[in-house]
C-alpha cells in the first residue's frame, strides 16, 4: 500500500486508531495478498517472521533445566484471548477480533484452496520449530464423503508431509452443523472438533471460542 501511495503511514496509523471505521480502507487492507494463497511475496514475509522469531529464541541459550530453548508456534485459545485485547491491525482486523489460530492463515484469508494453502505451508522450515506447530485446516465435508475424495485427501497430505511438512490438523464439518450446536447444545451433544493443538466438545467451548471455530469453519454459511 505505500508503493501504491493509495495510504500513507500516518494515514494508517489514524485508520488504525478509529478502529478501520472507513469501509473502504478496510476491505482495501483486507485484499493485500496474504499468506495461505500460494503468492510467493507474501509467503516470504511470513516465513521472514517465523525465522526471526524462531531465531530469537534459540538465541536465549539454555533453559532452566539446562535444555536449548525451541521456538514453537500453537496457540491453543489463546489467539481469541489475545485478540480480544489488542487494538485493530493493518491486515483488516479491527479490535478484538480472533488473531490467526497458530500456524494457519488468519480466518478467511486463504482464498485459493487447500492446494494452494499447503503449498504456502510448504515454504515454512519447521526444522526451526522443534517445540512443535499447529496447522489448522478446514475442508468441506461433502467434498471428500466418496472415494475420489478421499483418494485426493489422502494425496493432498502426501504432498505436504512429502515436502517435510510437520503437522496437520483438519476439521472437516459442515458449518451449519457448528451453528445448530451453538444455537441449541441438546442435538450435538458428542460433537468432537479440533481446536488449536487439542480437541475438544464443542459444547465445552466459550461462546467465543465456539463462534471462532465457526467463523473458521465457515465459507458463507449463515452464522
Amino acid at each position: 500500500m505505500f508503493e501504491d501511495k493509495w495510504l500513507t503511514l500516518e494515514e494508517l496509523v489514524a485508520h488504525l486508531k478509529d478502529n478501520l471505521s472507513d469501509e473502504v480502507v478496510r476491505t482495501r487492507l483486507k485484499g493485500i495478498d496474504k499468506f495461505g494463497n500460494d503468492i510467493p511475496k507474501a509467503d516470504a514475509w511470513m516465513k521472514w517472521v517465523g525465522d526471526h522469531y524462531s531465531d530469537s529464541i534459540h538465541a536465549l541459550g539454555k533453559n532452566t533445566r539446562g535444555g536449548q530453548y525451541l521456538a514453537g508456534v500453537y496457540s491453543n485459545t489463546s489467539h481469541t484471548h489475545f485478540g480480544g485485547l489488542i487494538n485493530a491491525t493493518p491486515n483488516g482486523r479491527r479490535a478484538g477480533e480472533t488473531f490467526a489460530s497458530g500456524f494457519a492463515p488468519e480466518n478467511g484469508a486463504d482464498k485459493r484452496g487447500s492446494t494452494a494453502l499447503i503449498n504456502s505451508m510448504n515454504r515454512i522450515d519447521f526444522k526451526k520449530f522443534a517445540n512443535g506447530i499447529n496447522f489448522n485446516i478446514k475442508l468441506d465435508a461433502s467434498s471428500y464423503d466418496c472415494d475420489d475424495g478421499k483418494s485426493a485427501l489422502g494425496s493432498m497430505y502426501k504432498v505436504y508431509f512429502k515436502r517435510h511438512g510437520m503437522q496437520v490438523q483438519a476439521n472437516m464439518l459442515d458449518p451449519k452443523i457448528l451453528i445448530e450446536a451453538r444455537d441449541n447444545p441438546e442435538l450435538h451433544p458428542n460433537l468432537l472438533i479440533r481446536v488449536s493443538g487439542y480437541s475438544a466438545y464443542f459444547n465445552d467451548l466459550s461462546p467465543e471460542m465456539q463462534d471462532e471455530v465457526i467463523s473458521r469453519s465457515s465459507n458463507g454459511a449463515e452464522q
